[in-house]
């Protein structure tokens, strides 16, 4: 059996809504998109006309125009992440494969958008107080931003086109590829739509009161659509023979529409600009349907493709998935549910086996890993020493098993190591020198009482509760001489075997006491 690697993952909604959902949010992102493109190129155009009429014009409308933009950018780049992710669900393989072709150019959106909208805000700020200023970040500024639906419109030109993906990733961008006048005719038009959307916007909502800018609007509203009309015949000459009954039908539509829009804004026409209300809609929605019901008719083939042979794969794995399920199921409750494969895992690489601190990876601690034979301590100490970790340590924190399994692991670990033994009770009594050294040097971390003292708390690791755990007297005396590599531990082998030998009493004393005591 092959190793398949897909990911067989079903729609969260139907192909029907996903279309619906994909026309609807690219639709409004596109639209703010124009209306932002538009705003910025406009905003340019009105400042150099009044600019080389006057070295120092009034830019009143211009800046009202020109701030307009930043809600406008706002809407276009949050409406743009709906249609980027249905895309995706929707056309996988073809956006995928096209954006990963596509990714030295894809990527440069980021740096554009940055650029693009620092310098427009640039020019925003400085139309009234520095004229030159001004022009460079606007004539810079509408620049990076233009070139991003050139970015746009090549990739999604290049991804209803298939046949031309081996091309493209040979040869990369060519000016004599059979696709290249398509892209930039689509990209022309997009400008046009920006430039008549951005007009009517502000021909409707901000120029009203405005006697010399609405008729200049009304100029670039007219031009823009009849640019749109040539450009459009232009472009549609490139995908005739791809042309089925419905697209055509709304083009058709889209053209009617654009031709009664240029008829009412003739320049001797005495019919209301509202009526552009309307039509301008209706154009935008015709033209965009048109457009998605061609990259879905692209598209099908590849996608029907694609969808054959995950429902052939689903086929032949279809005899293995329930036994797969049934190992999976096994693996699961041996790994989570088994104490014993739970430390072999999980403990065994620093503890080793046998418990002893002498594992796999104990050579590359910086603080050795305990020897569990010689600890004594209590069963829930060690529970949040499993659970939390232990801070400046090797030892990690386990919070991502729950108590039953952490039980299971601390049960297989008093099994094996006798870690819950209670602690011998002193075998005699301590001399007053040994008693005198553990109040002035070894209680500023432990305290006196055997629980961790304040300065020792702020220890990275911090030393251990002696109420709550021992060590074997072997194990202790040794690091009472040697001291505790890595930790703040020193050794105290200058001090006299049996000094070393009473504190050794002394700090499993504590444990003893409460043990003792029943707590």
């Amino acid at each position: 059996m092959q190793q398949w690697t897909d990911l067989f993952l079903n729609k969260p909604l139907p192909e029907g809504w996903m279309q619906g959902l994909l026309f609807i949010t690219f639709g409004l992102h596109l639209l703010f998109v124009l209306l932002m493109l538009g705003t910025a190129i406009l905003s340019l155009l009105f400042f150099l006309r009044d600019l080389l009429r006057q070295p120092t014009p009034d830019q009143h409308w211009n800046e009202h125009v020109a701030h307009s933009h930043m809600g406008l950018k706002s809407l276009a780049v949050v409406l743009g992440v709906g249609p980027l992710l249905l895309m995706q669900i929707s056309h996988p393989h073809a956006f995928f494969t096209v954006t990963g072709l596509f990714s030295y150019a894809w990527l440069a959106i980021i740096p554009l958008l940055i650029a693009a909208f620092l310098l427009f805000d640039g020019f925003a700020h400085k139309l009234a107080t520095s004229a030159w200023l001004a022009l460079i970040c606007g004539l810079v500024g509408v620049a990076a931003l233009m070139t991003v639906p050139a970015i746009f419109t090549g990739a999604l030109t290049l991804m209803e086109r298939p046949a031309e993906w081996a091309d493209f990733a040979a040869r990369g961008i060519r000016f004599d590829a059979q696709w290249m006048p398509h892209w930039v005719l689509r990209y022309l038009h997009v400008l046009g739509a920006a430039v008549a959307f951005g007009a009517a916007f502000h021909l409707f909502f901000s120029a009203r009161n405005e006697k010399q800018k609405a008729p200049l609007l009304r100029k670039w509203l007219l031009g823009a659509l009849a640019a749109q009309a040539v450009i459009g015949l232009a472009l549609l000459a490139t995908i005739l023979p791809q042309l089925s009954v419905p697209v055509l039908s709304l083009i058709s539509l889209g053209a009617l529409a654009l031709g009664a829009a240029v008829w009412i804004l003739r320049p001797e026409s005495s019919t209301s600009d509202y009526r552009l209300l309307a039509l301008l809609p209706l154009i935008f929605v015709s033209m965009l349907l048109a457009r998605q019901l061609m990259q879905n008719e692209a598209l099908a083939p590849g996608q029907a493709e694609a969808t054959a042979q995950r429902e052939q794969r689903v086929q032949e794995l279809a005899p293995f998935s329930q036994k797969a399920l049934d190992a999976f199921a096994v693996k699961l409750r041996t790994v989570y549910d088994n104490g014993d494969t739970i430390y072999d895992g999980a403990c065994e690489p620093c503890h080793g086996l046998t418990g002893h601190g002498d594992g796999a990876e104990a050579s590359r601690l910086r603080i050795p890993a305990t020897d569990l034979t010689t600890m004594r301590t209590d069963r829930d100490y060690v529970y949040e020493m499993v659970r939390d970790g232990i801070p400046g340590t090797g030892m990690p924190y386990f919070r991502m098993f729950d108590r039953e399994k952490l039980e299971s692991l601390l049960g297989v670990m008093g099994k094996r190591f006798g870690m819950y033994a209670a602690t011998p009770p002193p075998p005699r009594d301590i001399s007053p020198l040994s008693l005198e050294v553990w109040i002035g040097t070894c209680a500023k971390c432990h305290a006196a009482n055997g629980s961790v003292s304040p300065s020792g708390r702020a220890m990275q690791p911090p030393p251990p509760d002696f109420t709550r755990s021992s060590l074997t007297h072997g194990q202790a005396l040794k690091i009472i001489t040697e001291g505790y590599p890595g930790t703040g531990m020193p050794g105290y082998r200058n001090q006299p075997q049996t000094v070393r030998e009473d504190l050794v009493i002394i700090c499993n004393s504590f444990r003893a006491a409460h043990n003792k005591n029943g707590k």
